[in-house]
């Protein structure tokens, strides 16, 4: 089976690169992006990064977020027996569009920022000198801060792809990676024992009875799973939706503050005592979680002698961050490879 392929990112991620790789075999590239530079030589700008932000953000004001997407749709539908690598998603309007398409797949690539920062600084196209200060703003914009709905949301767009690399090594890590999604779109590969572990803790979410957040998680250890949790009431103890709703979103209390005021148990802390309660040993084992710990699971984690833990989407908690700073017997690793949902 074919299939098309959408690329999403922050810049200097590597979206060409996998665009060059992808065109090598055989697939026919298209890009949101061209009609915005097509738009822009008509309004006889320069394509400079600004400007073309500028009026990707004014067409899809005019036109609706999934203009652009449903343009290149249209397009691609006109020539259906062609593979198509598709690049410049950049909303998620843009997605809905190209997810019409049957058999369509979208990668997202990313990076730290201060990998994206010396990329950048060493490409200097046009041999323009930019600042880290200058590419970290037009990264806050890319990411949506500041953005209307319908501007650049490529954080968004992330949090919608079915397989997200991590692009911090060399083009032929990238290419690697690259092979790894493709061989698992045609069965030629297995998933990774991340990519298992990982799905089994969002299965786990989905038994969540939080109604802020569906957190699931599992310990592993010699490619074994040992325990898993999901975040919820401590058993015996009435779910916050009997009760009338959420007491931290009645108080006000934002995301990653004041967690003990909170009736639930987090996925991760129920994974730790589940194997105290039946004598299970965790010790150097990896904790698999589809969220960032907070400060509470962080200390339990550390002193349960948990050495690695992997983790997908981010949570804001300043306090545990500090803390996996501070120390050196936990490594955390960002979980890349085929997405799942809660």
């Amino acid at each position: 089976m074919s299939y098309h392929i959408g690329l999403t990112g922050y810049m200097g991620c590597g979206k060409g690169e996998v665009m060059k790789i992808l065109e090598k075999r055989g697939y026919t590239p298209i890009s949101l992006s061209d009609m915005v530079r097509a738009e822009a030589t008509r309004r006889k700008l320069t394509h400079t990064r600004e400007h073309l932000q500028n009026v990707g953000n004014d067409l899809r004001k005019c036109f609706g977020p999934g203009a652009l997407g449903k343009i290149v749709r249209e397009t691609m539908e006109k020539q259906p027996k062609k593979k198509w690598v598709i690049d410049g998603i950049r909303n998620p309007g843009e997605y809905a569009e190209l997810k019409k398409i049957s058999d369509f797949q979208m990668i997202g690539l990313t990076a730290q920022p201060d990998v994206i920062v010396q990329r950048l600084i060493k490409r200097g196209r046009d041999g323009k000198k930019v600042t880290k200060k200058q590419i970290l703003e037009r990264l806050d914009r890319e990411k949506g801060i500041g953005e209307p709905p319908g501007g650049q949301q490529v954080k968004k767009c992330l949090d919608l792809v079915d397989y997200l690399i991590i692009n911090e090594g060399t083009l032929k890590d990238l290419e690697c990676k690259l092979d790894h999604f493709l061989g698992l779109l045609d069965g030629s590969e297995r998933p990774s024992f991340h990519e298992i572990f990982m799905e089994i803790a969002y299965t786990w979410a989905k038994r969540a009875t939080c109604l802020r957040r569906k957190v699931g998680a599992v310990i592993a250890k010699d490619k074994q799973q040992l325990t898993s949790g999901y975040n919820g009431a401590p058993r015996g103890v009435p779910h916050c939706a009997e009760l009338g709703g959420c007491l931290r979103e009645k108080l006000g209390i934002p995301s990653g503050q004041r967690h003990e005021i909170c009736r639930g148990t987090h996925a991760e802390q129920n994974a730790i005592t589940q194997a105290a309660k039946f004598g299970i040993n965790i010790e150097s084992g990896t904790l698999y979680c589809n969220c960032f710990p907070c400060v509470i699971c962080t200390k339990m984690i550390l002193n349960a002698g948990i050495t690695t833990v992997v983790y997908d989407s981010d949570y804001d908690d300043a306090l545990s961050k500090e803390i996996l700073g501070q120390q050196k017997l936990l490594t955390l690793v960002r979980y890349e490879g085929k997405k799942f949902f809660a």
